[in-house]
C-alpha cells in the first residue's frame, strides 16, 4: 500500500471538496486520537452539534466519526509496533485505549493477526505480513482478480483502492488489496486465494457533493492459476449494497487511505 502517496492526495484534493468543519474534525482526530474522544468533543470541533456532526461526517467521509478515530489510532498502532520498542500495553494506552484487551481484539478483528504477532512477522519482512494478512494456512494455491473501474463522475485521473474479502468470512479486513494509481488503469490483485470473494473499490470524488464513490461485485470464484476479470462502476457510496453492512465503506478496512 502507498500510504503516504494516498495521504498526500488526499490533502490536495480535501480543500476543494470537504466542508471546513469536517476538515476541523479530521485534523483534530489525527491530533488528538489519543485522548478519550467523544461524539460531543467531535462536534466541539466542528461547531455543530454532535448528532449533526456525525450525520455530515458520513456524508462527507463515507465514514461515522467513531470509526474514522479507531481507523487512524490503528493505523497510530502499526506505526509503533513496526518502529518503536514500546510494549503493547504502553501502545495501547498511546493510541487513547485504556483497556489492553480492547486493544488487541480491535486489532486482530481488522488487520488478521494480534498485535504481537504483527510485531513479530514484520522482522521476517513486508512478504510476511501480507500473507499473514491474507489466511494463516500456507496450504492453499492462488489466482488472482484483475479488472477495470468505471467512474460515474469521470474523474478517471483519480487514485482507487480495490480489495478482495472472502465470502465466507465476516472480518471487515480484506485479504488481498491493491491501489490503482488512475482510476482508469487496469489493474490486478494476485495471489487470491482460491474460494469466494466479493471484489469491492473506493476513492474519493472532490468534484461532487458525494465525495466517497464506491464499487462492489461478487462473489465471484477464485480458481487455482486462473485470473478472473470483472468490471466494476464507481458511484456515490449511498447506493452501494456490500456483502456486510459492518464493512461499508471499505474505508474502514482500508485506513491506510484516510490516516496519516
Amino acid at each position: 500500500m502507498h500510504n503516504l502517496s494516498a495521504t498526500r492526495c488526499i490533502r490536495r484534493k480535501r480543500g476543494r471538496s470537504m466542508r471546513i468543519e469536517i476538515e476541523h474534525v479530521i485534523e483534530g482526530i489525527r491530533e488528538r486520537y489519543e485522548e478519550p474522544l467523544s461524539l460531543h468533543d467531535l462536534g466541539e470541533m466542528a461547531r455543530l452539534t454532535p448528532f449533526h456532526m456525525a450525520r455530515v461526517f458520513r456524508e462527507q467521509t463515507g465514514l461515522p466519526p467513531a470509526q474514522f478515530l479507531t481507523a487512524v489510532r490503528l493505523e497510530a498502532a502499526k506505526q509503533h509496533l513496526l518502529r518503536t520498542d514500546l510494549s503493547i500495553a504502553d501502545i495501547s494506552l498511546q493510541v487513547g485505549y485504556m483497556s489492553i484487551g480492547s486493544f488487541t481484539t480491535r486489532f486482530s478483528k481488522t488487520f488478521g493477526v494480534s498485535p504481537g504477532q504483527y510485531r513479530r512477522m514484520t522482522e521476517l519482512g513486508p512478504d510476511a505480513v501480507e500473507f499473514a494478512a491474507g489466511s494463516a494456512d500456507a496450504s492453499y494455491t492462488y489466482g488472482s482478480v484483475r479488472g477495470r473501474l468505471h467512474r460515474e463522475d469521470g474523474l478517471d485521473h483519480v487514485p482507487v483502492f480495490v480489495a478482495a474479502f472472502h465470502a465466507a468470512r465476516s472480518s471487515g479486513r480484506p485479504a488481498r488489496c491493491y491501489r490503482v494509481v488512475r482510476s482508469s488503469d487496469p489493474w490486478t490483485i494476485a495471489h487470491v486465494p482460491a474460494g469466494r470473494w466479493y471484489v469491492e473499490a473506493v476513492s474519493l470524488s472532490p468534484s461532487r457533493k458525494d465525495s466517497v464513490v464506491a464499487g462492489s461485485m461478487g462473489p465471484v470464484v477464485v480458481t487455482p492459476g486462473a485470473s478472473i476479470e470483472v468490471d466494476m462502476a464507481l458511484v456515490p457510496s449511498q447506493r452501494v449494497r456490500t456483502a456486510d453492512s459492518e464493512r461499508c465503506s471499505l474505508a474502514f478496512a482500508l485506513p491506510e487511505l484516510y490516516a496519516s
